[in-house]
């Protein structure tokens, strides 16, 4: 059964622009969610992953945050998924 956010969604996700912001910040809460989740996987504070990729502890931090509306750019994410040896794979999905 489907909540009332759940409806409203659905029916503002036929406005085009609606569904482009809305799939962007989309985007950017599976990015967030999947590092901070590896990270603490590992054991690792922000700081110490901030270290292993020569940034600041400040840009870990809004990298897991659903709510920074930043992209991060490709070659970040790369040397963020290096840590967890891991490879960055980007799809094109319906």
């Amino acid at each position: 059964m489907k909540s009332d956010l759940d409806r409203h969604i659905e029916r503002h996700l036929k406005n085009k622009e609606f569904k482009i912001y809305f799939d962007r910040a989309e985007g950017k809460r599976k990015i967030a969610q999947e590092i901070a989740l590896l990270r603490k996987a590992h054991h690792i504070t922000q700081a110490q992953l901030a270290k292993e990729i020569k940034t600041s502890q400040q840009a870990i931090s809004r990298l897991e945050s659903p709510n920074d509306k930043r992209m991060p750019s490709l070659e970040f994410l790369n040397r963020v998924a290096r840590v967890f040896n891991r490879r960055l794979v980007i799809t094109l999905q319906r």
